[in-house]
């Protein structure tokens, strides 16, 4: 990589920890006789846009320093281009880091990125209900609708930029105590071409082999969702779920599913999310993609047929 574009996260400058990691990424990156040029990511979601502008701009890899919310950013610019996408993670979770085999921290990251090759990821759609009407998003990770889904918006509250995932931990005890476990339709086409109409209270469908501690059976090379469900509306079978995916291996391709089991896991090809009709929400249901919340009481989720080219140093997807 001769030429390379770094988006930053504003909220990086703002501790002289992290100012002194992401200067140490670039002084490898120009170490190794690399032109680098920084920009900040900014607000409303513009880093999509300035990735968008290095693929013209002939840059060699556009480098992120910052968490999934801005991967999910910057891939709104670069799906469907051939523009390396590298991670310097600076995250809460780094899931996109954590499966392409990115090391936390910055100085390593970078060394990775330097020796690293392209790896080809299909991407995720998710259309969804918004203020602004029906909007469309990439995703690489996962995108779904619930619990779940407000969670992100309760970390956030929780304050995770401080403390790091215990913030998740908390949050979602919180949400499985006090929040209103509501009930959605859901129409599923899996992979086999069979269309499954059920009632959830959860349906989360993945990209990735792991989200931290749960390994839900995904794969970022694979050319479908893998969509966990929890049916009906219960708030026990919801913690029963939770525990599942996190503590024994819920979802696992070599795990045989229990028809007892708390979440029912599927290869789907799309996952239609609706509303009950004449049912009042309170509050509204959330729509989130690569943990970013979007939406809310509608989704459609589906392969995009567009791919991003991510850098990974330890082949195409290490788990």
């Amino acid at each position: 990589m001769r030429k390379i574009l770094l988006l930053a996260n504003p909220i990086l400058q703002r501790t002289r920890v992290r100012r002194r990691a992401i200067a140490r990424a670039i002084a490898v990156f120009r170490n190794s006789g690399a032109t680098v040029d920084i920009l900040e990511t900014g607000e409303n979601r513009a880093a999509g846009a300035k990735a968008k502008r290095a693929v013209e701009q002939e840059y060699d890899a556009v480098v992120v320093c910052g968490g999934d919310g801005t991967i999910f950013d910057v891939i709104q610019g670069l799906a469907g281009t051939a523009m390396p996408l590298g991670i310097i993670p600076f995250g809460t979770g780094n899931v996109m880091a954590q499966n392409l085999g990115i090391p936390n921290d910055a100085e390593a990251a970078a060394h990775c990125l330097l020796r690293s090759h392209p790896c080809r990821v299909p991407l995720g759609r998710i259309t969804c209900c918004a203020p602004e009407g029906r909007q469309t998003w990439f995703f690489a990770m996962a995108a779904g609708m619930g619990v779940h889904a407000a969670l992100m918006s309760e970390a956030r509250r929780s304050g995770k930029d401080v403390t790091g995932k215990a913030a998740y931990f908390l949050a979602g005890a919180r949400l499985l105590v006090k929040h209103p476990v509501q009930p959605f339709d859901v129409t599923i086409t899996t992979t086999n071409g069979a269309v499954i109409q059920e009632r959830v209270c959860e349906a989360l469908a993945v990209r990735v082999a792991g989200l931290n501690r749960w390994w839900p059976g995904g794969g970022l090379s694979f050319p479908f969702l893998r969509l966990a469900t929890v049916s009906g509306a219960s708030r026990a079978r919801l913690a029963r779920a939770s525990w599942d995916a996190l503590f024994r291996g819920g979802g696992a391709r070599d795990r045989q599913q229990d028809a007892e089991a708390p979440a029912s896991y599927r290869d789907v090809s799309s996952v239609v999310c609706s509303p009950i009709s004449n049912r009042v929400y309170r509050p509204v249901i959330a729509v989130q993609a690569d943990g970013e919340v979007l939406g809310a009481s509608c989704a459609k989720i589906e392969m995009a047929g567009l791919n991003v080219q991510f850098l990974s140093a330890e082949g195409p997807f290490p788990r």
